[in-house]
């Protein structure tokens, strides 16, 4: 009987003392840290021999405390009474409700009552996954404009729909060194959904000067595409010159002689 109220009251102390706030803060996107104050070997004195914690998706109770999955990797010794200890529980799903508890056994083992429920959702997986290059063509030349075209990548590699493009233009070849300093286009359309052919006409260009062209493609997470095929053009003059309006004719006026001058002359 001595045993069970001392049971009991370990039970109770520890339920009492780990709360929300202290039992469980977000690490990563699919841990937590459980946090909580070590009770005693018997009720709050004596060092207790061994720490239980389970997680599970669905709601633990002391009935399915033990088909609940037990977690054992770092989990400490139980320290002096009143300690504070915690664990990190890794490996979990992203996106995902767990509810964590935990008893402490002594030596024999005597096991107390299951501890107060807490429960985290873990966050989204973050997306590690860029959008697949573009590849550019140059075509549709004029004296000062090129349009590009290319076909629609997706926000993960080929799939989904991207956020958006950065697409550039340099009289020098351009290289993911030098992408940034090369001039933008305006006008570029928002992205499709992968597989869509999409286009942008770059303006105001020069006459007969070679232009190279670059992009890349942005997700919503910021991540950024593989620098593009570099595709280059050569911009034509096709404007004649301008029409001579002001030709005019010119008289030629010569000293009048009169024929006694000229049979004298000879």
């Amino acid at each position: 009987m001595k045993r069970s109220l001392v049971l009991m009251a370990l039970g109770l102390f520890f339920g009492v003392m780990v709360n929300t706030q202290e039992a469980h803060a977000q690490q990563a996107w699919n841990s937590v840290t459980l946090t909580w104050t070590t009770p005693g070997d018997d009720s709050l004195s004596g060092n207790a021999s061994q720490f239980d914690i389970r997680y599970s998706t669905s709601l633990i109770t002391a009935a399915n405390f033990l088909s609940a999955t037990r977690w054992t990797t770092g989990v400490p010794a139980p320290a002096a009474p009143g300690t504070s200890q915690s664990v990190q529980v890794t490996g979990l799903s992203p996106s995902t409700t767990y509810y964590f508890a935990i008893k402490t056994g002594d030596e024999v083992p005597n096991w107390a009552n299951v501890s107060n429920v807490v429960t985290k959702t873990t966050a989204t997986a973050p997306d590690v996954i860029r959008p697949a290059s573009l590849a550019l063509s140059a075509s549709a030349l004029n004296d000062t404009s090129v349009t590009l075209a290319w076909t629609a990548t997706g926000d993960d590699s080929l799939t989904g729909t991207a956020t958006s493009y950065d697409v550039r233009y340099s009289t020098s070849p351009i290289t993911a060194a030098n992408f940034a300093s090369a001039t933008s286009v305006s006008g570029v359309p928002a992205p499709a959904v992968a597989g869509t052919a999409q286009s942008v006409t770059v303006r105001t260009l020069s006459r007969q000067v070679t232009y190279y062209f670059a992009a890349r493609v942005s997700d919503e997470a910021g991540n950024a595409s593989a620098l593009s095929n570099v595709p280059s053009a050569t911009t034509p003059d096709t404007k004649a010159p301008a029409a001579i309006t002001s030709l005019a004719v010119n008289l030629i006026q010569f000293p009048f002689l009169s024929s006694a001058v000229l049979l004298g002359a000879r």
